[in-house]
């Protein structure tokens, strides 16, 4: 496994460091929230962290606007520790993966529900070699 890089382990640095910080953040608009993942880019220039929070609509609301609000204290919290020239520019963005894999995992369910078998046999049926469709394997 080749060795990470830097960009890899800036990355990795800051995810530690602005969750540690959104964790000690005082503001009871943030709720139940975590940092999922954080995303440099290739110039190490900005970063976006990446965030959930437990709750509806509401909650997600208070909790961007509180991380808006204390996007400069959370950047001056990781600035000691990161030693590249300039302290990358901190923004924030919602990680809807979740929302997206449990609406994929529903479509999934609908389809198997719908299936002859009902979703019973969730393998594909095995090959016919004699069916004229199917094609010669390449070798």
């Amino acid at each position: 496994m080749p060795a990470p890089t830097r960009q890899q382990r800036l990355a990795s640095l800051l995810h530690r460091e602005i969750a540690s910080s959104v964790r000690g953040l005082d503001d009871p608009r943030i709720g139940m929230l975590t940092i999922t993942r954080v995303e440099l880019s290739g110039d190490l220039q900005l970063v976006t962290a990446f965030w959930t929070v437990l709750g509806g609509d509401r909650e997600r609301k208070l909790a961007e606007h509180a991380l808006a609000h204390a996007r400069g204290f959370i950047r001056t919290s990781y600035a000691p520790v990161v030693r590249t020239r300039l302290i990358p520019e901190l923004q924030f963005a919602f990680d809807d993966r979740e929302q997206k894999r449990e609406r994929m995992n529903e479509i999934i369910g609908r389809a198997r529900r719908t299936d002859a078998d009902h979703g019973a046999n969730p393998e594909p049926p095995a090959a016919d070699p004699t069916d004229p469709k199917m094609e010669p394997d390449e070798a």
